[in-house]
């Protein structure tokens, strides 16, 4: 399982060959692809603000993952990770931190290339694949 942050979706719907190329090399269809609400959420938006977005499409394009809901708890520990990285490491704002309180709920790895999530810093305390 992985866990996939906005800056993968919008990349994959951009048709960034390393998103693509990530999920072949990663299992595809055989590996379970789960799409954290607010990060499939700022892929559509980010869509539909498009001068030709499709909306719909985009949908239809990220179909092979599974959207993931989150909850209060996810958001206490969206909270938990912003502070267990601390003053010294990235400003994680509010998405960041849900998709990595996602990947600790699910036990599951965040795959970015944002540079907060990958940062170091928040590597030391969330499992985060880069693409």
């Amino acid at each position: 399982m992985k866990v996939l942050d906005a800056t993968f979706l919008i990349d994959y719907l951009d048709g960034v060959d390393a998103t693509k190329e990530f999920y072949e090399a990663s299992g595809a269809e055989n590996e379970r692809w789960v799409m954290p609400v607010p990060a499939y959420a700022e892929a559509l938006v980010g869509e539909g603000n498009l001068p030709n977005g499709d909306v719909a499409g985009a949908r239809a394009d990220l179909s092979w993952g599974e959207t993931y809901e989150v909850d209060e708890k996810t958001a206490v520990t969206a909270g938990e990770i912003a502070d267990e990285v601390g003053p010294g490491g990235p400003y994680l704002d509010g998405l960041d931190a849900l998709i990595a309180a996602v990947g600790r709920e699910l036990d599951a790895p965040v795959v970015s290339a944002d540079g907060d999530l990958t940062h170091e810093e928040t590597k030391k305390i969330v499992d985060v694949e880069e693409y």
